[in-house]
């Protein structure tokens, strides 16, 4: 069975385009690769810039608990302290 001379040009072209198909394909794998690449980095950078904003954010939250915590129990024992009859103030 031997080919004729257009089977042949049509393998040939479909070997071209196959090559070139897959010299696309690399070059899209690299793109992405490099994509990729790039983007790891700018999320790692905004994850330890929010890292740092997430622990400023917990000491503050935590220092202005304790004051109105602290605010909170002064102004209960200031309302038992007038209840009793012992007036406006902290103590007896």
């Amino acid at each position: 069975m031997s080919m004729e001379k257009d089977d042949v040009m049509l393998l040939g072209k479909i070997d071209g385009k196959l090559d070139g198909i897959a010299a696309h394909l690399t070059r899209q794998d690299k793109r992405v690769d490099d994509l990729d690449s790039r983007m790891n980095g700018r999320l790692n950078d905004i994850d330890s810039r929010l890292r740092e904003v997430e622990k400023k954010a917990a000491v503050a939250g935590a220092v202005s608990g304790g004051a109105v915590a602290v605010g909170t129990a002064i102004l209960v024992e200031t309302i038992k302290q007038f209840i009793r009859g012992g007036g406006p103030g902290i103590g007896p």
